[in-house]
C-alpha cells in the first residue's frame, strides 16, 4: 500500500497538469518530468513489473524500462531548468543536456543485455551486483541521476532566495530540498552498489531497501509540494468558486424553474452540478446573472403591500437593518415564486433587489445570505400565512 501512494500522487499531478500544459504549450518539459516519474513508480517491482517481463518476454526487462524513465524525468528537469535560466540571461543554450541522456540509456541498454539474467529480480542492482556490467549501469543511472537533482537543487537555492518571489520562490525552496534529499539518494545508491559487488552491505541488504525507499518517497513528496504551491491561490479560488455554486444552486433551482427563460441552458441535477469541475468561474458568473434576472421578473408578481407586510414580518421575527432587507426579500420573493407557478397575472412594476454588492465577490455573497433566508423558517411561515389569506 505504501508503494502505491507515489505512484497515485505522481499520476494525480501529471492528469491534473495535462489540460494546461496542452492546451497553453507551456512547461511541457516539467509535465513530462511528472508523467515519466509516474511511469517509473508504477513499475516498481511488483505484479506490474512482472506481467510487463512475461508479456514482452524478457526478464527484468522492467527494470531497463523504470531507469529509462527515471533518465527522461531528469533530462526533462534539466531542459525545464536551462529554459528558465535562459530567460534569466544567466544560461548559455548547449546541446550537451540533450546528448548526455541518450548516451546515457545507450549504456544503460548495452550494459542491461549483456547481463545474463536467468531468473527475474526483486532489484536488479542489487540481485545482480556481483556481474560488473551491472555494476557500471547501476553507477551510469546514479551518476547522471545525481549530477542533474546537483544542477537542479542549486538553481532552486539561488533563486528560490531572491526578495519577492513569493509562493514561487518557497515553492522553488521546497523543490530544491526534493532534490537535496535525491542527492542523498543518489549517493546511497552509489555506495550501495559498490559495496555489494565486494560482497559487502552498507547498512545490512533490508535497511539499504527501506532507507532507499524513503529516501526516494521524500524526494518525490517534497517536489511534488514545490511544483505545486505556486498554483495554490488558483486551486483556492476555483474550490472557493465551485463551493459558492453549491451554495447557490437551490435558489437558482428554485427561482429559475418558476422563469425558465431567466436561465440559458436546462439545469442539471444538484449532484451532477456539484460534481463537474469545469469552468467553476464562468458558471458562477452566470449563476449570479441568471438568478438577479430571475429575482427581477419575479418581482413583478409582488405589490408595495405584500413587500411591506413582508419587511413587517421580518421585524415581528426580531430581525433589524441588512438582516431584515435581506429576509424581507426572500419573504416576498416565496409568494411571487408562487403567484408565478399559479399563473396569476402580473401585479406590479419591477423593482430592484433589496440587496446586492458593487463587484462578484460582494453579490455573490449577499446572494448566498437571501439562499439561506429563502429556506429558513420566517420565509416559510410568511409564505404559509399568505397563502392562507389568498385563498
Amino acid at each position: 500500500m505504501f508503494d502505491f501512494v507515489p505512484a497515485f500522487l505522481l499520476w494525480a499531478v501529471t492528469i491534473w497538469r495535462a489540460l494546461p500544459t496542452f492546451r497553453r504549450r507551456e512547461g511541457l518539459s516539467l509535465w513530462i518530468a511528472f508523467a515519466a516519474l509516474s511511469v517509473a513508480m508504477t513499475l516498481r517491482p511488483g505484479a506490474a513489473t512482472v506481467a510487463v517481463d512475461h508479456h514482452l518476454h524478457i526478464t527484468n526487462l522492467s527494470f531497463l524500462l523504470k531507469h529509462t524513465c527515471g533518465i527522461i524525468a531528469a533530462a526533462a528537469v534539466l531542459a525545464f531548468v536551462a529554459d528558465m535560466a535562459e530567460a534569466k540571461g544567466n544560461f548559455r543554450p548547449s546541446r550537451m543536456h540533450r546528448a548526455v541522456p541518450i548516451v546515457t540509456v545507450a549504456l544503460l541498454a548495452g550494459m542491461f543485455f549483456a547481463t545474463p539474467q536467468p531468473v527475474e529480480a526483486d532489484d536488479l542492482l542489487t540481485d545482480y551486483a556481483n556481474h560488473a556490467t551491472i555494476l557500471g549501469y547501476g553507477l551510469a543511472w546514479t551518476v547522471y541521476l545525481g549530477t542533474a537533482l546537483s544542477s537542479a537543487t542549486a538553481l532552486c537555492w539561488r533563486w528560490g532566495r531572491r526578495p519577492g518571489s513569493g509562493l514561487v520562490g518557497r515553492g522553488l525552496l521546497l523543490t530544491g530540498a526534493g532534490t537535496a534529499i535525491g542527492l542523498l539518494y543518489a549517493a546511497h545508491r552509489v555506495f550501495a552498489l559498490v559495496l555489494k559487488y565486494n560482497g559487502r552491505s552498507l547498512l545490512g541488504d533490508q535497511e539499504d531497501k527501506t532507507t532507499s525507499t524513503r529516501l526516494l518517497f521524500a524526494a518525490l513528496l517534497l517536489i511534488m509540494l514545490g511544483s505545486t504551491l505556486p498554483a495554490v491561490p488558483r486551486i483556492t479560488r476555483r474550490l472557493r468558486a465551485h463551493w459558492c455554486l453549491a451554495r447557490l444552486y437551490p435558489l437558482w433551482r428554485t427561482l429559475t424553474d418558476a422563469v425558465p427563460a431567466s436561465r440559458l441552458h436546462p439545469p442539471a441535477g444538484r449532484l451532477a452540478d456539484a460534481m463537474s469541475p469545469r469552468r467553476s468561474h464562468d458558471r458562477l458568473y452566470r449563476r449570479t446573472i441568471e438568478l438577479r434576472d430571475a429575482i427581477l421578473t419575479l418581482s413583478a408578481y409582488t405589490t408595495p403591500v405584500i413587500r411591506a407586510r413582508a419587511y413587517n414580518h421580518a421585524l415581528a421575527s426580531g430581525l433589524i437593518g441588512a438582516q431584515a432587507d435581506v429576509a424581507a426579500e426572500a419573504c416576498w420573493l416565496a409568494v411571487a415564486r408562487e403567484r408565478c407557478l399559479r399563473g396569476d397575472p402580473l401585479s406590479g412594476e419591477t423593482v430592484p433587489p433589496a440587496s446586492g454588492g458593487r463587484d462578484l465577490s460582494t453579490e455573490i455573497r449577499a446572494l448566498i445570505n437571501l439562499s439561506t433566508a429563502y429556506r429558513s423558517h420566517p420565509t416559510q411561515s410568511f409564505l404559509h400565512v399568505t397563502s392562507e389569506d389568498t385563498a
